[in-house]
C-alpha cells in the first residue's frame, strides 16, 4: 500500500507575510510622502515666482506707455493689476494671491508680493516680493528662510 503525504497548504500569505508587507510599505510611505509634499511645494513657488517676474514685465510695459506706475496718462484712478496677473495659478486652485504691497505703488516704483494662500498657506517661505528695480525678497518667512533660498 502507499502512503499519502500529508497535504500541505501552499495557497495565500500567512498573517505574518502580510503584515511585514504592510510594515515595509508604511516605512517606504513615511519617508516618501514628506519628500513629495516639499516638491509640490517647490513647484508652486516656481509657479509665483513665474508669475510675479511676468507682473514685473506687465509693469515696465505699462510704464513705457504712461511714464509712471501709479496711473494710465489722463486718468485719475490708481493703477490695478489684470485679473489674469492676480493669481497662481490663473486656472484650479489658487496658491498664491499676487497684489501690490501697500502704499508702495508710486509715480516712480512698487513693490509687488505673492501672498501664500490656500494649500501654501503655511509655506516656509512666506510672501515673496519683488520691486520696480528687480530687487527679490520674502516677508514673514519661518525657520530662517533667506530671500536667496526662496528665489531659487
Amino acid at each position: 500500500m502507499r502512503v499519502m503525504p500529508a497535504l500541505r497548504s501552499s495557497r495565500g500569505f500567512s498573517l505574518i507575510e502580510l503584515m511585514i508587507v504592510v510594515a515595509i510599505t508604511a516605512i517606504l510611505a513615511a519617508i516618501a510622502y514628506p519628500s513629495y509634499q516639499e516638491y509640490v511645494r517647490k513647484s508652486r513657488r516656481a509657479e509665483a515666482r513665474a508669475q510675479l517676474l511676468e507682473t514685473v514685465q506687465y509693469m515696465q510695459r505699462f510704464y513705457s506707455q504712461n511714464d509712471r506706475f501709479d496711473q494710465a496718462i489722463g486718468a485719475d484712478v490708481q493703477m490695478t493689476l489684470p485679473s489674469g496677473l492676480q493669481s497662481v495659478p490663473k486656472s484650479g486652485t489658487q496658491t498664491y494671491q499676487v497684489s501690490f504691497v501697500a502704499n508702495t505703488l508710486t509715480r516712480t516704483a512698487f513693490t509687488l508680493q505673492a501672498v501664500p494662500t490656500g494649500p501654501m498657506s503655511g509655506d516656509k517661505c512666506g510672501t515673496l516680493t519683488i520691486n520696480n528695480i528687480g530687487r527679490k525678497g520674502v516677508a514673514l518667512a519661518s525657520s530662517g528662510m533667506t530671500a536667496d533660498a526662496c528665489w531659487r
